[in-house]
């Protein structure tokens, strides 16, 4: 199995031991769910210094940007009518909050680089990105132009966050129930196939979150309207993968935030694949259609695939946790 980062491939896989065989995962595949983060003590020493120096400036940076783009946001959605695609007076403050996104995540180090070309949506309405490792990804948003998203109903009403969520003009869904899941795939449908001027649909399809070793199974919501994708590839180059927040790791959200904090700079890489169209079989079966784009995905990325879906990985740890 190829790798793109020779270090994070160390720290994922110390030893032969954690080469776990998943159901649904080539048997050659290093366990994609397992973060270990093996710091030096100069690691150590650099953090610390980088904790009480540039640090501190980079939080309160972010948080005025972040309070900046909850205002704008606040204002924005003032008698909004979301049936219908932002316009007019508050387009502008759109493009604000989305460059107030960028300040956030160039405030937690991130270096981010374009490789390819991001499509109109006259093209490809739909923008399909994996490997999907860390609540970090969410700076693809920032950096596509800030498209629509699918995201779960108890973020709406996170302190800051849930107002400029609100206000990109995302789908809020509940996994919990079935009739949400529904009305959330019909939005979809209707938006993306709509004649109205909606941003692109922009999804991370694997539904759940991994140490990018592997690309797990993609749910078809995106593929639903049978429109044309383009296909984003997040690569992160980083000496330690502080950045991946899944299912088998030690430190927790905050650790892995503040140790990300801690680096100098975090490279982060996005590329464009060209635009993937369905043919009429794909167009008829989203299944086969997301299927194909996987594979597609995964051989750009030089990783197996790994055929577990959230609710398998959800019963395999839950089993985990009560042993």
């Amino acid at each position: 199995m190829e790798h793109t980062d020779r270090n994070e491939d160390e720290e994922h896989v110390s030893d032969e031991t954690h080469q776990e065989k998943h159901n649904g995962c080539a048997k050659t595949t290093a366990d994609p769910f397992y973060v270990r983060l093996l710091f030096t003590p100069l690691d150590f020493v650099s953090m610390a210094f980088l904790s009480i120096t540039l640090v501190p400036i980079r939080m309160v940076a972010a948080f005025i940007a972040l309070t900046l783009a909850w205002a704008v946001s606040c204002i924005g959605l003032t008698n909004i009518d979301q049936t219908v695609p932002v316009s007019g007076w508050r387009k502008p403050l759109q493009w604000i909050s989305c460059f107030l996104g960028r300040i956030c995540c160039r405030c937690c180090g991130f270096s981010v680089t374009i490789t390819g070309t991001q499509v109109p949506k006259s093209v490809a309405p739909v923008l399909v990105v994996a490997p999907h490792s860390s609540f970090f990804d969410a700076l693809a948003i920032f950096w596509t132009g800030l498209p629509f998203i699918v995201n779960r109903e108890e973020n709406k009403n996170l302190l800051f966050i849930g107002k400029c969520v609100q206000f990109a003009q995302a789908i809020f869904v509940s996994r919990e129930r079935k009739e949400s899941r529904e009305e959330c795939k019909e939005e979809i449908k209707r938006r993306v196939n709509s004649k109205q001027p909606w941003e692109q649909f922009l999804i991370f399809p694997e539904g759940t979150t991994s140490n990018r070793k592997a690309l797990m199974s993609f749910k078809p919501g995106g593929f639903l309207p049978g429109k044309p994708v383009q296909p984003v590839l997040i690569r992160y180059h980083l000496k330690h993968d502080t950045v991946s927040w899944t299912w088998d790791q030690p430190h927790g959200f905050i650790a892995c935030f503040m140790y990300t904090m801690c680096q100098l700079r975090n490279k982060v890489e996005l590329e464009f694949l060209p635009p993937y169209e369905p043919s009429e079989p794909e167009q008829m079966d989203p299944v086969l259609f997301a299927s194909n784009v996987r594979r597609e995905m995964s051989d750009a990325l030089g990783i197996p695939l790994c055929d577990m879906s959230y609710e398998d990985i959800k019963n395999e740890y839950s089993k985990k946790k009560k042993q």
